[in-house]
């Protein structure tokens, strides 16, 4: 039988790479729109101005909550990969399959439900610290 750090480091792996992918994306996306808002605060003559920097602000928010559940599912990566935190280690796995939170959800969602099966099973759960 596979010892139980062996169960969870590919998975971990897969998540930490998933999820740094998604921060480089979602931190390309939060740039984006602040590139956006400012043009669209210099630009005098804005149809709808209101709606522009409201729009914005949503995008940056959304980006900047996608950044942090993304780190969250990073460092619970780690945390797995290292049979420890199962808490953190579980809600990492929950979060990666939760598709709107995430520019890589495609790749995240399989991982995601991988590591949720490996961290389900008993042998794995006694093994964390």
């Amino acid at each position: 039988m596979t010892p139980p750090i062996e169960r969870v480091r590919i998975p971990a792996i897969c998540l930490m790479v998933g999820s740094g992918l998604g921060i480089v994306l979602q931190i390309a996306s939060v740039g984006f729109y602040i590139v956006v808002l400012i043009a669209a605060m210099n630009e005098a003559e804005a149809q709808e101005p209101a709606e522009m920097y409201v729009m914005t602000a949503a995008q940056v928010g959304s980006g900047v909550l996608g950044i942090l559940l993304r780190a969250v599912v990073f460092f619970g990566a780690i945390k797995m990969k290292n049979l420890q935190n199962y808490g953190l280690s579980m809600a990492a796995a929950i979060i990666a399959v939760i598709p709107c939170f995430s520019a890589c959800c495609l790749l995240e969602l399989p991982f995601g439900i991988w590591a949720l099966v490996v961290l389900s099973n008993a042998e794995v759960k006694q093994a964390f610290r």
